[in-house]
């Protein structure tokens, strides 16, 4: 095909077709000019990336979605965190009144740099998103949470007119179109959208997409899909009994990619959250630098080549906090070997809700008149 064809081509859709970003791939920013935010743990960067030093690509929408407390709206923030360090803006669009000022600050947000919105209504947070749009600017994180906290102001008259019927469908249908034109924001304004959502029922190795705040939508129209699952950690995990495990210090998330547009899905990442210290960045590459044999244990203790760093896995892990260059080799590993924490399970499980939920139609039947 020449390069003679491209220009004709390119000719007639300025003339015709106005408003759409159409060139050569080579010379399109949205093809090619992206940034990355890291998320606050590098093994969840990885599973979104595939580099510890990466993270959310930008003209991305994500969604995060999981139970109660599975700290879906804190990694929202602690991205926004990172964010704000390489000079974007944040916007924080809140449906439940969740993300005040103090639980920003204490994630380490800035709070006099971002743009905070206010509103359980979809009925208006698609005019906010259109007038976002309308500006035009770029390098924005937007965040949404959650989507699951979103009504229609309809419902809210109908109760005073004493109606409280609410069309769930008619809901379902507004917030597929808000999710649109958020996607269409982040990719034509090369900006970055984090949306939480809702897990509802009991967490397990399947979930049915019915039961995420905001439907079906909010499986399908993000180009990346993360559950969390929350598990306890304790003093004495080794502890019989919950008496003898003593007290909780914090909390491990299995974090899963369920869809990624950018990297393979369907990988695991390990996030731990200490009640003190706060988010381990480290959580998880102790076990990846002993698989790609940069750090070697014997017994309890942990080396690297002829440097011991400790023994247990705390003073392993405080040791890698003083090695930078650990980083870069186990990113160099990862991409020479492929390496991937591939979850066979959530694969399957989603091949078993996508069976259960495709809409099988029938042929119509034809119907014949009585002739008169």
């Amino acid at each position: 095909m020449s390069d003679d064809f491209f220009k004709r081509l390119q000719d007639n859709i300025d003339k015709k077709v106005k408003g759409a970003h159409a060139s050569i791939m080579s010379e399109s920013n949205i093809a090619t000019d992206r940034f990355d935010v890291m998320t606050p743990c590098y093994d969840l960067n990885r599973i979104l990336s595939g580099s510890l030093r990466k993270g959310i690509k930008s003209r991305n929408l994500m969604g995060i979605i999981g139970p109660e407390h599975t700290m879906k709206s804190s990694f929202m923030v602690l991205c926004m965190v990172n964010a704000q360090k390489q000079g974007y803006k944040p916007i924080i669009i809140d449906t439940e009144g969740g993300c005040d000022g103090d639980f920003c600050r204490r994630w380490g947000l800035d709070i006099s740099k971002v743009y905070y919105v206010y509103t359980p209504w979809i009925d208006e947070v698609a005019p906010i998103l259109a007038q976002i749009k309308e500006t035009g600017e770029e390098g924005l994180v937007i965040g949404l949470d959650s989507v699951g906290g979103l009504n229609r102001l309809k419902s809210y008259k109908d109760a005073l007119d004493g109606d409280p019927k609410q069309d769930q469908g008619l809901l379902q249908k507004d917030i597929k179109a808000m999710l649109k034109l958020y996607l269409n924001i982040c990719i034509n304004q090369n900006s970055i959208g984090i949306a939480t959502g809702h897990y509802y029922g009991s967490p397990n190795d399947q979930y049915n997409p019915d039961q995420i705040g905001g439907g079906k939508a909010m499986k399908l129209l993000p180009s990346i899909l993360v559950t969390l699952k929350k598990y306890a950690i304790y003093e004495n995990p080794t502890g019989a009994t919950k008496a003898a495990k003593g007290r909780q210090i914090g909390n491990e998330i299995v974090a899963t990619t369920v869809k990624n547009r950018g990297y393979p899905p369907f990988q695991d990442a390990t996030v731990q959250i200490d009640f003190e210290s706060g988010v381990n960045s480290y959580a998880g590459l102790l076990d990846l630098a002993i698989q790609a044999d940069i750090i070697q244990k014997s017994g309890s203790w942990y080396s690297m080549g002829d440097e011991r760093l400790g023994q247990g896995a705390a003073k392993a892990y405080e040791a890698m906090r003083e090695l930078p260059e650990l980083l870069d080799k186990i990113d160099t590993w990862l991409e020479d070997s492929g390496y991937s924490t591939y979850n066979e399970v959530a694969e399957e499980a989603e091949k078993i809700i996508e069976a259960e939920t495709e809409i099988e139609v029938e042929e119509p039947k034809k119907i014949r008149g009585k002739k008169k």
